[in-house]
């Protein structure tokens, strides 16, 4: 007989993500996008845990997004589109899922193989 797992709420089970906009690119459409974002990671059925914006001036943005995402163990980050990770889906995905609202798109986290384990005889 397995232990009975705790009670948790059905919420707290989804995966995490966090949305990314940069002010430098969507502009004056900045709280728009926002509002996007938050709205098409809840439709996938993700907890949407706050919107990344990172501070102006900031030297490598995505950068600052990635390591809040780290932090935070999401799995995955949305933007408005692809012009936000500077048209290089690659480097989000080499530990997130990364989805776009305009066009609707994902990417999925790169899965390395597992190491094989060679013994000596």
């Amino acid at each position: 007989m397995q232990p009975a797992e705790p009670d948790i709420p059905d919420e707290d089970r989804r995966p995490k993500a966090i949305g990314f906009v940069r002010g430098a690119i969507s502009g004056l459409e900045a709280p728009r996008h926002a509002l996007a974002v938050e709205r098409h990671a809840r439709s996938l059925g993700l907890r949407y845990l706050y919107t990344v914006r990172p501070p102006q001036g900031a030297t490598d943005p995505i950068g600052y997004a990635l390591g809040i995402a780290a932090g935070l163990g999401v799995a995955a980050i949305v933007v408005y589109d692809l012009a936000h990770v500077d048209n290089q889906p690659a480097r989000v995905c080499e530990d997130f899922d990364l989805q776009t609202v305009c066009p609707p798109q994902t990417w999925a986290r790169v899965m390395y193989p597992a190491p094989i384990e060679t013994g000596a005889a």
